[in-house]
């Protein structure tokens, strides 16, 4: 799981959270509010009720002091009033009538009433009973709604509570969730990886870190990882670089040493073929030794990024030739053919670091063809690039070290312990030559044989 997605995952699960709360606040509310309209109207209607019963009772006391006191004018003015609230108080009450048992009440009580309001004087106390009990049976029926709304509120108001509790666990679950996940899938990790870089920064180079957490951490631990391999496979390298650098300076100063020990001890000045041989055996060792040198420095250049090229416009076809007349004398046991075009060849690069390259390609071939035999060098120019081969009928290199022999420090697993050379060759001359918008590239067959291939552009880039 990657880091983005852990955070949406939690995000969304917060939102969801709040968005369920809000929705669960929002229809208890309309819920409440909902109970407590009906319950304001059930007490309304009970008010109504009573007030409808004291009304009616209030009547009677005024229609029975109106008939004793009555004149040949007709009834008393508040004898009409007291209908008339009667007759309002019937509309209050029907106003929060919804069901179809309170209209049936309310129905009756209405029939009640007018049959007491049209009542004769001497049946209207019998029918005020009847109007009585009617506007008693509302009133009841309004309490015993009041009493239903209530309990139905209170039972909301319990699911409220509960509810409310649930979502409130829910979000404590939701943020201890993304809390331990956080702790587990990024602060551990990221932990680990603090104390493998503090351990592997203190000279312990097996630290390594575990792929866990996000896939991001992961990724991070691979490249860790892969680093840390990296850099202990380059310790070891440099330690191998350093023996084998100290093997081979060892080899021609000792050379050199017995040399000067032999003219020097010898009991008379020694004769000038012999002395010419020790002189030439001193100058190869010193050439030997001048290319170690020189090897080791082309190296720390390029590494440090001060890889210079002069770059002039000649015919390659002189710089191959020249080369390949030099190492002619080089070996006795190896047969060097080269092979160019009748035509010029015109390339724009840096003579100097072409005829380098071309030095150690045939230095490799000859080096690594121990039991002798042919060295073919060959020119060739095509309508896209130029093409300058070196082969050998030596060792030959495993096809899975293609790649591998190019590295500085690294030399072919089937090379001889005595082959002198420290593995920086091949590295300087691929780095020189992708310098002038090229590549060197390998094909080999073990036991049988090398060939190097440098193809470069008829257009080699400008300095």
């Amino acid at each position: 799981m990657r880091l983005r997605s852990l955070f949406l995952i939690g995000a969304v699960l917060l939102a969801l959270m709040s968005l369920g709360s809000a929705a669960g606040l929002f229809w208890m509310s309309l819920q409440l509010q909902s109970q407590t309209t009906s319950l304001s109207e059930s007490i309304e209607r009970v008010h109504s009720a009573e007030r409808l019963a004291h009304t009616l009772s209030m009547l009677q006391v005024v229609q029975e002091f109106a008939s004793i006191k009555a004149s040949d004018k007709g009834p008393h003015v508040s004898v009409d009033e007291a209908r008339r609230r009667v007759s309002e108080q019937l509309e209050q009450v029907e106003q929060y009538t919804d069901t179809v048992q309170e209209k049936a009440l309310i129905a009756n009580a209405r029939s009640q009433v007018e049959a007491y309001l049209h009542a004769p004087a001497q049946t209207r106390l019998s029918r005020l009973i009847g109007a009585v009990d009617a506007a008693e049976a509302v009133s009841s029926s309004s309490i015993e709604r009041a009493l239903a709304v209530r309990d139905e509120a209170a039972r909301v108001s319990d699911a409220t509570r509960f509810i409310g509790g649930l979502f409130a666990m829910g979000c404590v679950m939701v943020v201890t969730l993304v809390l331990v996940a956080t702790r587990t899938r990024l602060y551990l990790p990221l932990l680990s990886i603090r104390q493998a870089l503090a351990a592997f920064k203190s000279g312990r180079r097996v630290s390594r870190l575990a792929q866990v957490g996000v896939l991001e951490l992961r990724e991070l631990a691979t490249e860790f990882n892969d680093m840390a391999e990296t850099l202990v496979s380059q310790d070891a390298r440099h330690v191998q670089f350093l023996a084998g650098v100290a093997h081979d300076l060892r080899t021609p100063l000792n050379t050199l040493k017995l040399s000067a020990q032999v003219l020097l001890r010898a009991p008379e000045p020694p004769s000038p073929e012999k002395l010419r041989g020790a002189l030439v055996r001193i100058s190869t060792q010193l050439d030997r030794l001048d290319r170690m040198v020189g090897d080791l420095l082309e190296q720390t250049r390029i590494e440090a990024g001060n890889l210079e090229l002069r770059l002039e416009e000649g015919d390659l076809r002189e710089f191959v030739t020249d080369v390949v007349e030099l190492h002619r004398p080089s070996s006795q046991q190896h047969r060097i053919e080269l092979t160019v075009p009748d035509m010029p060849v015109v390339v724009r690069g840096d003579p100097t670091r072409l005829t380098q390259v071309l030095t150690n390609l045939l230095n490799n071939a000859i080096k690594y063809s121990p039991r002798g035999g042919c060295v073919r060098v060959l020119l060739a120019q095509s309508q896209e690039e130029v093409m300058l081969s070196v082969s050998d009928e030596g060792v030959g290199v495993p096809p899975g070290e293609y790649e591998r022999i190019f590295e500085p420090f690294r030399r072919s697993s089937g090379s001889s312990a005595e082959i002198p050379g420290v593995g920086l060759g091949l590295s300087v001359s691929r780095r020189i030559v992708r310098a002038h918008g090229g590549d060197i590239e390998v094909e080999s067959q073990v036991g049988a044989g090398s060939t190097f291939r440098v193809r470069l552009p008829l257009r080699s880039p400008r300095a």
